[in-house]
């Protein structure tokens, strides 16, 4: 998505993440296996993961693209600082 944000190290990080997550190569990452247990190792309530999905588009196509999937990655870090979930706090912080 435009306007994302990331350093050297996130997006290197990001890039490791959702290769692990394509299992297929296929450049989706489906919403279960993989991406699901790096959600649930983030410790966030479910409706707060179903909340980052929705936000993503990644609860209507089924998949995450690999910007949908970095912007998930980025709202994941803000929902763990307490912050809203918003799109537009991804590059804030706030």
């Amino acid at each position: 998505m435009e306007g994302l944000t990331l350093s050297d190290a996130e997006q290197k990080y990001y890039s490791d993440l959702f290769s692990y997550c394509d299992i297929e190569s296929t450049k989706k990452v489906v919403v279960n296996g993989r991406v699901l247990e790096l959600f649930r190792a983030a410790q966030l309530p479910n409706d707060v993961v179903l909340q980052i999905m929705e936000l993503c588009g990644a609860t209507r196509l089924g998949y995450f693209g690999r910007s949908q999937f970095y912007i998930a990655l980025k709202l994941v870090a803000v929902a763990q600082s307490g912050f809203p979930l918003r799109v537009e706090s991804i590059n804030t912080g706030t």
